[in-house]
């Protein structure tokens, strides 16, 4: 049976977490179970900037891949306003939404589908601060973490497109095949301030902070978030999106990407991203976050560079985190020998041979060291 494309559409201020969380869990589990080919669209395949400090490079352009058999637009908060603005990026989901057999929307996503004129009565979700423009763009709001009517469905939230990416995926293969990815993935969500208590929450007074970004501060700290070749990029855009977040509001500090040299880096799901700075030029981080991989971050554990760079930079860190298979390289050079320590499941082994202990926790906390 022939394979089927979905395309991701992306442009200039997208949020990174909605693409890599939507395309890592939907796009895995439409390519085990459905025949889909997951591809990164954009108007152009230059740096395209996101809501974090990471660039990524668009793997084909819109004119490179016509008549995908599935489109799923990425939002962006604020910066979906002005991409409302852009006639090619609203007719190429114009065109293609309408002969697409399923389209998504997600987050602010769904407010590109309406101005595309695609969601005119039907019923939709978006990022609840949006919904009013997406009611006076023709859609029926829906408070709901996905809805689907007919073949759209949409999600609301910077990580609705997680959830709703297995539910969708499920519905595309089986419930099995999206519970395997689930795993594969760890994907079993604890946030230590609990959920939404939305009846609690004064939507006017949060709403204003959405689009705050203060002034840059000159003594901020630096935070680096260390990057390799054909790492799992879901991995690092989780804690990436929450503290570029956090920055925003409270400027004492300042997230950054640093890879070995200043090009594009290959990930996981096919997309390049581009670093802010190499080691050389953020040697001494305040504190630094190192994503983990599959065979990649086995790689890494080897690479010279890498290691140097994680022993230097552990030397002066306030604090030191790792992702998932991240603690493998934080072991090997070292830093985790008799220490009560998580990671992947499938990877508890390659800690008790760097002397560490393993622990089948969300997170755990030794000192400045913290490994999830």
């Amino acid at each position: 049976m022939a394979r089927k494309t979905m395309a991701y559409v992306v442009y200039p201020g997208i949020s990174l977490l909605e693409l890599v969380g939507t395309r890592s869990m939907l796009g895995s589990i439409a390519a085990m179970g459905a025949g889909f080919d997951s591809v990164v669209v954009g108007e152009k395949k230059t740096n395209t900037a996101t809501d974090t400090p990471l660039a990524i490079i668009p793997q084909k352009t819109f004119a490179e891949v016509p008549n995908p058999d599935a489109l799923v637009v990425i939002g962006g908060g604020a910066d979906t306003l002005p991409a409302l603005e852009n006639p090619r990026l609203v007719e190429y989901i114009r065109s293609f939404g309408q002969s697409a057999g399923l389209v998504v929307g997600v987050s602010t996503g769904a407010l590109l589908l309406a101005a595309a004129g695609l969601l005119n009565g039907r019923r939709a979700t978006t990022h609840w601060a949006y919904a009013g423009r997406l009611n006076a763009a023709g859609s029926q709001y829906q408070p709901e973490p996905w809805v689907t009517d007919g073949k759209f469905t949409t999600a609301a939230g910077v990580s609705g497109g997680i959830d709703m990416g297995i539910a969708l995926g499920a519905r595309l293969t089986s419930q099995g095949t999206a519970r395997q990815a689930q795993l594969m993935a760890e994907y079993d969500p604890h946030p230590p301030f609990g959920n939404i208590d939305w009846s609690r929450v004064s939507k006017a007074d949060v709403a204003p902070l959405l689009d705050v970004n203060l002034p840059a501060n000159p003594d901020a700290k630096d935070i680096a978030f260390v990057i390799y070749p054909d790492l799992t990029v879901f991995d690092l855009a989780g804690p990436l999106q929450v503290i570029s977040v956090l920055s925003r509001i409270d400027p004492r500090f300042r997230p950054l990407v640093v890879a070995e040299h200043a090009g594009p880096v290959s990930t996981d799901i096919g997309v390049q991203m581009v670093p802010n700075r190499t080691f050389a030029e953020l040697p001494n981080p305040s504190g630094f976050v190192v994503p983990g991989g599959s065979t990649p971050t086995l790689k890494a554990m080897s690479n010279p560079a890498i290691r140097r760079y994680i022993l230097n930079a552990a030397e002066s860190a306030d604090w030191i985190v790792s992702v998932c298979t991240g603690a493998l390289i934080l072991a090997s050079v070292g830093l985790l020998e008799c220490r009560e320590v998580t990671t992947h499941w499938s990877y508890r082994s390659f800690l008790h041979a760097f002397g560490a202990r393993y622990a089948q926790k969300r997170w755990t906390h030794n000192g400045k060291i913290i490994n999830s």
